[in-house]
């Protein structure tokens, strides 16, 4: 697997929820060989995770199989920002963006 990583377009540098994977400054880009079973490109995910977690690095996947991988692919590692009193937001000023990263992936196919 090809792992390559980038500075975060979406993130502002404005103080966030920890929480916020939209203002972490890195994202890591996964591709998997032409071919791959779908096993191994999982079990490959799971160690770059794993790994960066034995790090101390904050990881989430984002993919159709986060539900096959460690931690839902992290997002059960970090806690949901609260709802702001109105009940819309997060109190982070994140919007509903972490409602819908809630909801697993179901795998579609091999793409990352």
């Amino acid at each position: 697997m090809r792992v390559e990583g980038e500075p975060n377009d979406y993130a502002t540098g404005q103080r966030a929820h920890p929480s916020d994977l939209l203002q972490w400054p890195t994202v890591l880009e996964c591709e998997a060989a032409e071919g791959a079973p779908a096993e191994v490109v999982v079990q490959a995910v799971a160690a770059v995770l794993e790994a960066l977690w034995r790090g101390r690095f904050k990881a989430v996947a984002a993919c159709d199989f986060e539900d096959e991988l460690p931690a839902r692919g992290g997002i059960d590692r970090y806690p949901c920002p609260a709802p702001a009193p109105d009940g819309d937001a997060v109190s982070s000023g994140t919007g509903t963006w972490w409602k819908n990263l809630m909801s697993p992936g179901k795998r579609k196919g091999r793409n990352l």
